[in-house]
This record gives C-alpha cells, structure tokens and sequence, in this order.
C-alpha cells in the first residue's frame, strides 16, 4: 500500500444516562475523540486519544474535591503499530506483528495501563473499501493504587465498511479481554463500539471532509455503575459530528 495518512476529530453526545438513568445517572455528557492513521510500506500506525466532558460532578465527589464545576473528568488513549512480515500470495492479506499501549486517567485515578503484542491478519477489498482485522494479544496489564499486575490476554476485531458511492461508513471494534471487573474480580470483559457515518461533503465523497452519524457502545462486565446494579451489560449510543483533515 502507498504511503497515507489520515487524521480526523469527533464530537460525541453520550445518551447513556438517559437511557440508563437507573445506573448511569452521572455518565458522561460528550466526548472528543482524535483518531491517527498512518500507513508505510513496513505497515502501520494508529492512534487514538477520548477526552470526556460532563455537566457537574458526581455529588459523591464534592466532598473531596470541591465546588461543583463543568470540565473534562477523564482521558483515554491507545497507540499501535503494526509490522507486515507475510503477504499471503495472490490475496489482499497480510500477517503483521502488533504492538500497543493503553492507558488514561481521570480526575481522581489512574486508570489499569496494559501493554499488548501478538500476531493479526489484515484483509481488504480491492478498492479498500472493505477493511477488516483480527489479532490474538498477549496482554500485560500494569499495576496501579488499586490492582496488582498480571499477564492475560485480548482479541481484538476491527472493520471499515465504504457503501453507496461512498455516502455511508460503517466502521468499529470489538475487543474481548481477561481483566478486573466492576465487581473487583477478574473476568471476561466485553467492549465492542460501531460507528455508523454519513459523509456529507465531495461528489462521489471521494475528498468527505465532513460526516454526521452516531456510535453504538456495547459492554459488558466493563462500565462502573454509579449506584448499586446488578447489570453488567450496558448500551450506550451517541449523536455525532466527524471532520476530517
């Protein structure tokens, strides 16, 4: 593939406590998502960093940090790299080593940082319109103030879908994970995001700029309740704006 690369910001508008009221009374308002994508002849480069905004604090907070104020609450980043090694003959496939870091942080914590490495395989379509990528992790999650480090593992699923003339994107990930759950066990975790685009601007949208669409978050044994549930799974859909550069 020739050298690319592609930058892009997001507005999201989280309907979470909406439709989770019961347990999600305090989630997020937007979020500010900045994604990175670079490709070279070794492979590839991505990027990605969420900032999250809310109204107010969680009123269980204002005691131990103070006034009430509108801001960010939390940050979440991860950066990868892949390293084609194999092109599987007369295919649009490859094998890449994967290597990658996560992390964040909000007002009050840290959150659990993990480092990955292991094997994927990358597909697409003759034109790219079509993308898809599956890869088998080793994942080492680092200690913090409140959980030990220990050696697990993460599969992760990445699509890109281009339709109707380029009109539409369908575009997501799905990762499953061993890792601490909200119960303070370790567990199986799920977190899938699908986004769903509509490209507004370019005929044939071949230079889109613009793009208006939403995401749908789907968890479980992920997201920390703000009161006491017993639920583990959780949807959580946006309204959003894209640009990209």
């Amino acid at each position: 593939m020739a050298a690319s690369a592609q930058f892009n910001l997001q507005l999201h508008y989280d309907l979470g406590r909406h439709i989770n009221p019961d347990s999600e009374a305090n989630r997020k308002w937007f979020t500010v998502t900045a994604e990175f994508f670079k490709a070279d002849k070794l492979g590839y480069t991505f990027l990605f960093v969420d900032m999250d905004y809310k109204g107010k604090r969680p009123e269980y907070l204002l005691d131990t940090i103070g006034e009430d104020k509108w801001g960010a609450t939390s940050a979440y980043w991860e950066i990868g790299r892949d390293f084609t090694f194999a092109k599987v003959k007369n295919t649009n496939s490859d094998f890449s080593a994967h290597i990658e870091y996560d992390g964040g942080l909000n007002n009050y914590m840290s959150f659990q940082h993990s480092l990955l490495v292991g094997p994927a395989w990358n597909w697409h379509s003759n034109n790219f319109n079509r993308t898809f990528t599956l890869q088998m992790l080793y994942k080492h999650i680092l200690s913090n103030a409140t959980f030990n480090s220990f050696p697990s593992f993460q599969t992760t699923a990445v699509w890109g879908i281009n339709f109707a003339k380029g009109l539409c994107t369908f575009s997501g990930y799905a990762d499953l994970w061993y890792g601490y759950t909200p119960s303070f066990n370790k567990g199986l975790i799920l977190l899938s995001e699908s986004q769903f685009w509509f490209n507004v601007f370019g005929r044939e949208r071949k230079n889109n700029r613009l793009s208006v669409g939403t995401e749908f978050k789907l968890t479980n044994n992920f997201i920390w309740p703000f009161n006491e549930t017993t639920r583990t799974f959780f949807f959580d859909p946006t309204l959003a704006v894209k640009y990209t550069f």
